[in-house]
């Protein structure tokens, strides 16, 4: 199979993780960021987890966050719904709200990074194309 250089700005993959023993999952969609970008984010998060777990941190790091590295991926979704099972539109407003809950934005980055060591592995459920 070819490559297809693609208009797409975005890319869906599954979600899966847990919060307070109860399992969620659904679908997430991840923007297309520059490779440079990706090092850049991949880098000084491990550099980041390396330093707290030694009990430092950088200030230049304190925005590499799981939370500000899944508002800065996940731009949709589907499958996510509200108390009364109804779907949850994507806004900003309620993906800061769906992120602030515990276990949510960890298992959005998680989920983001997979998608990425996918493509690498050339997965069929990795992105195809550039967006």
């Amino acid at each position: 199979m070819g490559f297809k250089i693609s208009e797409a700005s975005s890319y869906r993959w599954p979600v899966a993780g847990e919060v307070a023993g109860v399992r969620f999952s659904f679908k997430a969609d991840f923007a297309f960021l520059p490779q440079e970008r990706i090092d850049y984010l991949t880098v000084a998060s491990a550099r980041r987890q390396a330093l707290l777990e030694r009990g430092e941190d950088d200030a230049d790091l304190q925005g590499v966050t799981a939370r500000a590295i899944a508002a800065e991926v996940l731009v949709g979704w589907d499958d996510v719904t509200d108390d009364n099972d109804e779907p949850v539109p994507f806004t900003a407003a309620a993906a800061d709200r769906f992120l602030q809950i515990q276990g949510v934005a960890a298992a959005v980055v998680q989920a983001w990074g997979e998608s990425l060591q996918g493509a690498k592995r050339g997965n069929s459920k990795a992105p195809r194309g550039i967006g």
